[in-house]
């Protein structure tokens, strides 16, 4: 990929794969989950989304800049690579087995 040096996953733990359907992925601690505002009626009721912590939230954070920070850092949103799928996610471990370093591949091998 030109002006990208893709993260070799082979000496990685691959802890699984996760859809996407809105062509945007979201990282946070579940422990927030309570305060995440569903607006799932009609979207044009929920105006001035910028930053909340909601699925609007989220949009606007990745139609605006390709991603963006939630509710004070409840959560962190992007944009899915190529949009939707099935995307894998690979974590390596420090010398005491915490998680150092995780890797979500939203490209793949493009050759």
């Amino acid at each position: 990929m030109k002006g990208i040096t893709m993260i070799d996953t082979s000496e990685m733990t691959y802890l699984g794969s996760f859809m996407v359907d809105s062509g945007q992925a979201m990282i946070g601690d579940p422990c927030y989950l309570d305060e995440w505002q569903a607006q799932y009626e009609d979207f044009n009721d929920y105006p001035n989304q910028k930053g909340k912590y909601s699925y609007l939230g989220a949009c606007e954070a990745t139609i605006t800049n390709n991603h963006g920070v939630l509710a004070e850092g409840r959560g962190v949103v992007f944009s899915s690579g190529y949009g939707d799928g099935v995307y894998p996610v690979y974590a390596k471990f420090n010398d005491e087995g915490r998680v150092a370093q995780i890797v979500i591949d939203f490209i793949g091998d493009e050759e």
